[in-house]
């Protein structure tokens, strides 16, 4: 059985009965975000219903490993990452199953900005060409919530409702970490439209990105091979380490 079957058979066995993924949503055509690129990394899947929508039972993380360690193997290099299940448990647990199913194999990092991060995990990446509108609008076909603690990331009161009223929903028992270099964090659209799409941090803490965003993992090796990615580099596939 390979590693991360097991893996994710493990986690299954100890109750992940919560990750339920919404119905897909073929409409592409309808979809409109007005966030700034140089402020923060956009995801702008299609439609999809909100996850917030099912019930979310609380998830029992006590059994679940510290760590995870994976390879991002690409055109400039290997990354390697840790990734953080009691951090962020369904943002890990979807990240691996997407792995699983070479999901991420042959995509590209299509938005790339300078001193601040690269962005990868669209599927249609994989076909269209560099510069083409739809790039960044591929996802899985669902959604799932985010799982950010605003208060570990040194947000106040004031500053929680205001993100509060804007639709984010928090959970004050993880132990969040920030969007500073070396972390590799979900990109989305709005409060709770995580998908497949991820960034990875480069040169600068991104301090207006606490609370915004799921961080799930940091670079542990091949910081330099991140450095090099350029628009248009390729992920030739993303395996589990023993």
């Amino acid at each position: 059985m390979k590693p991360l079957i097991a893996f994710l058979l493990v986690i299954i066995a100890v109750g992940v009965t919560w990750f339920v993924l919404a119905k897909k949503n073929n409409n592409m055509s309808n979809n409109t975000f007005s966030l700034s690129p140089s402020v923060t990394p956009v995801s702008n899947e299609s439609p999809l219903p909100s996850a917030s929508a099912s019930p979310e039972p609380t998830l029992d993380t006590s059994k679940f490993p510290e760590k995870v360690l994976v390879t991002m193997e690409t055109n400039r290099g290997n990354i390697q990452l840790e990734l953080y299940p009691k951090v962020a448990p369904q943002t890990v647990i979807n990240f691996l199953n997407l792995a699983e199913k070479k999901f991420y194999d042959g995509t590209t990092f299509h938005r790339v900005i300078d001193d601040f991060m690269i962005q990868g995990g669209d599927p249609l990446s994989k076909t269209l060409p560099a510069g083409d509108p739809k790039l960044g609008t591929g996802g899985p076909g669902y959604a799932f919530p985010d799982e950010i603690n605003p208060k570990t990331l040194g947000l106040n009161d004031d500053q929680i409702k205001v993100l509060e009223a804007k639709g984010y929903q928090y959970d004050f028992t993880l132990k969040s970490l920030p969007v500073d270099p070396g972390y590799i964090a979900m990109a989305n659209a709005g409060p709770n439209t995580n998908g497949s799409q991820f960034f990875i941090v480069t040169t600068q803490p991104q301090t207006h990105l606490y609370g915004l965003h799921t961080v799930f993992g940091k670079v542990i090796k091949g910081m330099d091979v991140v450095l090099k990615i350029k628009q248009g580099d390729t992920v030739k596939q993303i395996i589990l380490q023993k």
